[in-house]
């Protein structure tokens, strides 16, 4: 049986598809990228925010015009039950709905389809683990470069937030699995790991075992790279982030979401930290550790937002000048406390406050980069460019995560997985171009900025 399967969301629904392509071959399916020639056609959902979910829809629509004979469609991932909805009457060209963490259950609907057994268009998560087979799956990524996730759920309660919602309370891998799947990752090649939760500095196995001590163990390993998704700023400390960077494989790169700089809007939205808290924390980690780089979130026109709120935050954006900044308008998720808040700002308005936000941190993020011209990086290199008359091949630095920050443009001799040190010689907003140091090609492991 063949299988078609399309990953919408974030890197933690890739590691799920990854799981379950993994499950289903070896059930005996195979895996198809063509929609016309599969049996089985699979979209993994992202329903975090309502235009992810509308993109859902429309991905399963597409899917639906491929339909014919006992062709199945699949919706799996995090399918948006506090939304209220009825996904079996609204969603009808859907043959069967799977809730987030039950991937391994879709190889036994397979069975059940080739035996004729009838099967509920809703089937439940059962008693199988959240994390089947993630120990040895196969991988979505470039070959030298994969997500590793070390916990499921959040505990957190943004009230903006539907993740809580979708994905249920937080739940840690147990640390002997993660540092195997590592174990495994490394032997067939891969050079960075990016591990991934959405409160990572809250992991703790059940054994007791903490996020430090798991890096550690993960270091252990002789992994090239370690990143880490993603740093809720609540109490955090540099303390703690001294240990998180002991390790030396260990990126000097935080992702951490800051959401706003108003600490009464900080305090609406239940992030359980003020303004000053976060100016401490990313004046204390910049004294600390100065080649850092610091990518953020904002949250533009959160119910109550005023004028003079907004304008703290963009004085905010400037004064400590993020890295990066994914810009977010706010947009009420049917299921959180949020939704239901007076002092709604005209969607309008939203709009107006993002771009002008956006064209802030695009002049921070110039400046950011700049300051790595002249500089010698090591670059982990992805893929080869084509470009015959310029740089020829594209990488990432210490400072950029895989499709989210920006690349590295690398003029010289290199090749795809391997580390080369590289001079930069020009930046723009999001990139840096370089050239290949002589003789100094893939050479050092550690993701040292010089």
């Amino acid at each position: 049986m063949k299988v078609h399967l399309v990953t919408l969301g974030c890197p933690k629904n890739l590691v799920d598809s990854e799981a379950t392509l993994s499950l289903l071959r070896r059930g005996g399916c195979e895996s198809e990228s063509d929609p016309a020639s599969a049996d089985v056609l699979v979209v993994n959902a992202c329903s975090f925010l309502d235009s992810a979910w509308q993109e859902t829809v429309e991905e399963t629509r597409r899917l639906a015009r491929f339909k014919h004979g006992s062709k199945r469609l699949v919706l799996m991932g995090c399918l948006p039950k506090h939304r209220g909805e009825d996904l079996e009457s609204s969603l009808p060209w859907v043959d069967h709905f799977l809730p987030t963490g039950a991937h391994a259950r879709l190889p036994e609907m397979v069975a059940a389809w080739q035996a004729s057994t009838p099967l509920v268009r809703t089937v439940p998560r059962g008693g199988e683990s959240r994390f089947a087979a993630f120990e040895d799956r196969e991988l979505l990524t470039p070959a030298h470069t994969a997500y590793v996730k070390v916990a499921e759920g959040c505990n957190r309660k943004c009230t903006f937030c539907a993740i809580p919602l979708i994905r249920g309370r937080q739940e840690s891998r147990a640390a002997d699995s993660i540092v195997r799947e590592v174990d495994g990752l490394v032997a067939r090649g891969v050079r960075e790991v990016t591990l991934l939760a959405q409160d990572i500095v809250s992991y703790r196995d059940p054994t007791g075992t903490r996020f430090h001590e798991l890096i550690a163990r993960i270091a252990a390993t002789g992994v090239a790279w370690i990143r880490v998704f993603y740093v809720h700023p609540a109490g955090l400390d540099v303390e703690y982030v001294a240990r998180i960077f002991e390790s030396p494989q260990v990126c000097r790169y935080l992702e951490m979401p800051v959401q706003h700089a108003s600490t009464r809007l900080l305090s609406s939205m239940q992030r359980s930290y003020t303004r000053e808290h976060v100016e401490g924390l990313i004046g204390g980690i910049r004294d600390a550790f100065p080649d850092v780089v610091i990518r953020s979130e904002m949250i533009v026109g959160f119910p109550g937002e005023t004028e003079d709120e907004f304008e703290a935050m963009k004085d905010f954006v400037r004064d400590f000048a993020f890295d990066s900044l994914g810009v977010f308008p706010y947009s009420p998720e049917p299921g959180t406390k949020a939704a239901s808040f007076d002092g709604a700002v005209p969607a309008a308005l939203i709009a107006d406050r993002a771009t002008e936000l956006a064209a802030i941190q695009e002049a921070a993020s110039f400046a950011a980069r700049a300051r790595f011209r002249n500089r010698v990086l090591r670059v982990l290199v992805d893929r080869a460019t084509g470009d015959r008359a310029g740089p020829r091949f594209a990488g990432r630095f210490y400072g950029q995560a895989l499709e989210i920050d920006g690349e590295v443009y690398v003029s010289g001799d290199a090749c795809v997985g391997d580390f080369v040190d590289a001079r930069v010689g020009g930046t723009d907003v999001f990139d840096l171009y370089a050239r290949v140091v002589p003789d100094r090609r893939g050479s050092v492991t550690s993701p040292s900025p010089d």
